[in-house]
Order: C-alpha cells, then sequence, then structure tokens
C-alpha cells in the first residue's frame, strides 16, 4: 500500500479500494474482489452479488465521478471505513462513507456504499440505471416512473 496519492487526502492510504476507484478500470477492482462479493448502497435497490457482476457495476459507477477524494480512514478487524467526497453529473456534489469487509486472504466480500443526502443519491442511482440497464436489469436501480410501497 502506498500513502496518499491521487484520490487519498494527506494521510489516507492507499488500499486496492482506493486503487480500484482512481483507475475505474475493471481489473482493478476484479483484483481487489473476492468470488462472492456483494455490493450493498443507497444507490440501489437490492443488493448486487457475484465477482464479474460488482467489477462491472463499479466500474461504470467510478467513472460516473467527475472527482472522488477519500478523506478520513478507520480500520477494526476486517472492516475498513472510507469517508469521502465526490462530485458526479455536472457538479452535483455527494458525502459518504464506504465499508469494506475483507475475507481471511484480505480481498472483499462486501462493499457497503453511503451516500449522502438523498437528492442527490437519487439523481446519481438514476443515472447509474441507465449505464449498467444492459448488465443489471431494469430492478437495481431508482427509477421515478416506478413507485412502491
Amino acid at each position: 500500500m502506498s500513502q496518499s496519492a491521487g484520490n487519498t487526502a494527506a494521510g489516507v492510504p492507499q488500499v486496492d479500494w482506493t486503487e480500484a476507484f482512481d483507475a475505474r478500470s475493471q481489473a482493478a477492482f476484479n483484483q481487489a474482489f473476492a468470488p462472492d462479493v456483494v455490493l450493498e448502497a443507497t444507490l440501489l435497490t437490492r443488493p448486487i452479488e457475484g465477482h464479474e457482476r460488482v467489477a462491472r457495476a463499479m466500474t461504470v459507477m467510478s467513472n460516473i465521478y467527475e472527482s472522488l477524494e477519500f478523506t478520513h480512514q478507520a480500520t477494526s478487524g476486517r472492516r475498513t471505513y472510507l469517508e469521502w467526497t465526490a462530485q458526479a453529473l455536472g457538479g452535483l456534489r455527494l458525502k459518504g462513507v464506504t465499508v469494506l469487509v475483507r475475507d481471511e486472504q484480505g480481498r472483499i466480500t462486501t462493499v457497503a456504499i453511503h451516500h449522502r443526502f438523498l437528492n442527490e443519491s437519487l439523481l446519481l442511482s438514476e443515472h447509474a440505471g441507465k449505464q449498467l440497464l444492459d448488465v443489471l436489469g431494469p430492478d437495481f436501480f431508482y427509477d421515478p416512473a416506478v413507485r412502491t410501497r
């Protein structure tokens, strides 16, 4: 792990996740994930499961951001908590926390991405859903035309 490069603030070490986000490539995400990785996120209506699907989704989603900086990091056991700020879709400002859970080999088994705030999250979810429609189908992201209770 290198220190403070690309998309991390001073004092925040680079880890495979931050490096993959900086590279914005499926190959980089593939290296970080366990075969049974699960992605949970504020932007999703349900989890995305499986190495290839999660890596593809994260590649597309990381490319939606115009900028993203990991500002704080804490680790407890197999969990890493990364706070971040970002900009997407022509200036939409977001903040959030990502929780990574790792297996015994250090590969990421769970990614939980928590975005703030609601309006920005809904816009980003709708946009990501359009970008990933051919990969995941229509049921993973917010669609303003569909109302559920």
